[in-house]
């Protein structure tokens, strides 16, 4: 059994109430359907978490010169555009290239600008 399931028949099962073969049924679906709602909104959180994470300055004010770019990329996600030019710039945000962006140097992080 996974966590949320095994976690939501343990609510069930210290519950007072008597339960018939029917009504075992009954509570079976209903965990079977809470445990699938909460398989989804877990992988709408994790999708969420992975498109919009460079949006939250918190993430931003961690990044330190030096970092590599694999470390840059678990920690806000993929950037919406790259451009190699002197240095290596990762854009964050779709249109604009006056902030959400890193420079990097051989591989390292140079410097950035925060999102607006």
């Amino acid at each position: 059994m996974n966590t949320s399931r095994t976690f939501l028949f343990c609510i069930l099962c210290i519950s007072p109430l008597s339960v018939g073969a029917n009504d075992t049924s009954s509570l079976q679906q209903q965990i079977d359907q809470l445990t699938q709602r909460v398989e989804q909104l877990e992988q709408q959180i994790k999708s969420m978490e992975q498109t919009d994470r460079w949006r939250d300055p918190v993430y931003w004010q961690r990044i330190k010169k030096g970092m590599t770019e694999q470390a840059i990329e678990k920690l806000l996600g993929k950037p919406a555009r790259i451009e190699n030019r002197i240095f290596t710039t990762w854009y964050y945000h779709q249109t604009s290239k006056i902030h959400s962006y890193i420079w990097f140097d051989e591989g390292a992080v140079l410097g950035w600008e925060l999102p607006d």
